[in-house]
């Protein structure tokens, strides 16, 4: 399994006081490769995605939410990919 840290835009970066830092915001408590693990921190990432979001004005923040929204779109992406194969009988 390919692990996927989000990063944090310049933007968000300054704006929660970690200037210049490119740690992430989000870290998951546990990785594992089981699909629930999986599914459950693509779930976590778009929450955080989406909290992020309610910080942003549209008219400052223009590239800043494309991203995220990319983000989101993927990690939805994923989990369809994810409850396919929770389904699939082995």
């Amino acid at each position: 399994m390919r692990q996927q840290h989000p990063t944090t835009p310049r933007k968000m970066a300054s704006q929660t006081g970690k200037q210049g830092s490119s740690a992430p915001s989000f870290r998951p408590a546990v990785m594992a490769d089981s699909l629930e693990v999986m599914e459950q921190y693509y779930k976590e990432r778009i929450q955080s995605f989406n909290e992020m979001l309610n910080h942003l004005n549209i008219l400052q923040d223009a590239p800043e939410i494309e991203f995220l929204c990319r983000e989101i779109i993927e990690a939805r992406q994923t989990i369809a990919k994810i409850a396919g194969k929770k389904n699939y009988p082995a």
